[in-house]
């Protein structure tokens, strides 16, 4: 057996469930989940209906690379999201689908760190679990960058040291934050991008919360427009991760995509025709219709808005709660 399996800690839910045994509700009381952060809105019709009407597509193999049609809606999407104009996603060359961020972000490190390096992957903590899997498994070694109330739960570079920034290989952000729901601002992004062009690192952004946010106004900017305002239109050293499963409540439905740099795309694409992770065709004609609509994400994100309210509300006086700008975390 591959011995980096040994570091991998139990996977959080896991070790959840584990000390949750034999623990019931009082009488009378039902059990709350505040556990897993899965959606519970009711994904959208029009989606589950281009599912079913296609199911036809199982007959066929997929490509790794997806379909024309589901590449031209999700880089359709982000551009209009992060007001690219003529900095715009190709959806050729700059963008592939994958099963979930969860799915993508561990082949991704797969694919781009060399183990020989013995090289350093930054993440902040508290994390996606599976930032620390994916880099202890490809042999690198996790640094954590604390997200704690004194820095705006945000990661302070300023106090990261020189060599270990020159060690890393990949930068994992995260924003809108999980579990924070701290927002990046464009400032702090573009920042971080001429941090990595100094240490030669991959800025890889996690932004699967992007559309859950309170101001309709101030939707939160993302490394892409980061990279757009920086006049950098190759998105050098720049990657993204969205997914389906927060923005249109379709967890289940194992879509997503990763959008930047060509080069690092490529090589991508390359690690994903032997990994054996293409998106049935089914989901693929499901996902261009979720991507092309805009009307369902702004009703789920009120939906979260009216939530948060009665939350803060209920909990006033009870409990320290702070409402986030983004995420549906408290």
């Amino acid at each position: 057996m591959n011995p980096l399996l040994e570091k991998l800690h139990v996977y959080p839910f896991e070790k959840l469930a584990n000390l949750k045994q034999g623990i019931v509700p009082p009488d009378g009381l039902s059990h709350i989940s505040l556990s897993i952060g899965e959606p519970r809105h009711a994904p959208p019709q029009f989606v589950i209906d281009e599912l079913v009407a296609n199911l036809d597509g199982l007959a066929a193999y997929p490509m790794a690379k997806g379909s024309d049609a589901l590449r031209e809606a999700a880089a359709a999407w982000v551009n209009r999201r992060y007001q690219l104009d003529e900095f715009g996603i190709d959806p050729h060359t700059q963008l592939l689908p994958v099963t979930g961020t969860r799915e993508g972000l561990f082949a991704f490190v797969q694919a781009v760190v060399n183990p020989a390096e013995h090289s350093i992957v930054m993440m902040p903590n508290p994390f996606y679990q599976i930032y620390e899997g994916a880099a202890l498994l490809a042999g690198a070694e996790p640094h954590y960058l604390n997200t704690i109330p004194e820095n705006g739960f945000l990661p302070d570079f300023d106090s990261v040291p020189k060599e270990i920034l020159d060690k890393a290989s990949i930068l994992f952000l995260c924003t809108p934050g999980n579990p924070t729901g701290a927002v990046m601002d464009l400032e702090y992004l573009r920042k971080i991008i001429e941090l990595a062009d100094r240490h030669d690192f991959i800025v890889a952004s996690d932004e699967c919360y992007a559309e859950i946010y309170r101001d309709n106004a101030n939707p939160p900017p993302g490394l892409l427009e980061a990279c757009r305002v920086n006049g950098r239109n190759n998105y050098r050293r720049c990657i993204v991760f969205h997914s389906l499963s927060k923005r249109s409540n379709l967890p289940g439905l194992r879509s997503g995509f990763v959008a930047g740099d060509a080069d690092i795309i490529n090589r991508f694409l390359l690690y994903r025709t032997y990994h054996g992770c293409a998106m049935s065709l089914p989901v693929q004609v499901a996902s261009v219709a979720a991507w092309q609509d805009d009307n369902h994400v702004r009703e789920n994100r009120e939906k979260y808005r009216r939530k948060f309210e009665t939350a803060e509300e209920i909990l006033a006086g009870t409990v320290d709660i702070e409402i986030p700008p983004a995420t549906f975390y408290l």
